[in-house]
């Protein structure tokens, strides 16, 4: 952590420029934003390179390196055109359970000056399945929830249903400019939507972590990293529970 301005020292840029968030052992932050590509390749060829046996021959393993590195680029490269800056994924188990959701990070902008509290209204008054106005790290924001059951995704995909948890949070009034964070998961089963609540408990703790980060800005009051796992159904083989403890930006 580098010391923080003096009173007298000016400092360039706003609180708000950047932020952070605890997050699992095993949920890796892809930034997709053109001029970060390079950041992205090496975040994607780490990933690769963790999740294949060092044993394995090399003739073996780079055709799965090839395949595990241009699925993620296909993915990511929706993503990047959908207009998201970020994506965090979860690339391990989680007490020996596969993780089946995502976070997307996106910056907006609205109406230059807008109250930041009459663009929550607007948002709380278009009939969400849940909505309620928030707080984060002292800046204005709206909570939303909305819900797809059984859908039919084209191509060859299962039918599925998905849960879409998303904050909208004020970063610049002067400026209009807001953060987006959504959270998607996905089930096809009894127990899948069982696993799908609980993930919605799981990020709302995960939200209570962020903290703006940017200059002029005092994170040192980062709740400890001790967020609540989810309850996840008992796998056929447990395995140890993550010590939650990493820090994503």
């Amino acid at each position: 952590m580098t010391d923080q301005p003096q009173p007298d020292q000016p400092v360039d840029g706003r609180p708000t420029d950047a932020w952070a968030l605890l997050l699992p052992p095993g949920w890796v932050r892809f930034p997709t934003a053109e001029e970060h590509l390079r950041e992205l390749d090496e975040a994607i060829e780490e990933v690769v390179a963790r999740a294949l046996p060092a044993d394995l021959p090399r003739d073996s393993a780079e055709p799965h390196r090839r395949m595990l590195a241009d699925g993620l680029r296909a993915s990511l490269a929706d993503a990047r055109a959908a207009g998201a800056g970020a994506v965090y994924l979860p690339t391990e188990p989680m007490n020996g359970v596969i993780i089946p959701g995502s976070l997307t990070e996106l910056e907006l902008v609205s109406d230059p000056g807008s109250n930041p509290l009459e663009v929550v209204a607007e948002v709380l008054a278009d009939g969400y399945e849940e909505s309620q106005l928030v707080e984060i790290d002292g800046r204005p924001g709206v909570r939303v929830v909305e819900t797809t059951l059984d859908a039919h995704p084209d191509g060859d995909l299962p039918v599925a249903s998905t849960r879409q948890v998303v904050y909208v949070v004020s970063r610049d009034q002067a400026d209009g400019e807001w953060l987006l964070l959504s959270f998607s998961t996905v089930w096809n089963s009894e127990e899948g939507e069982k696993l799908a609540e609980a993930l919605v408990f799981f990020f709302d703790a995960v939200m209570t972590t962020f903290r703006w980060v940017g200059p002029g800005a005092n994170p040192l009051n980062l709740p400890e990293p001790n967020l609540p796992e989810p309850n996840l159904p008992e796998p056929s083989a447990p395995g140890a529970a993550p010590d939650v403890t990493g820090v994503a930006r």
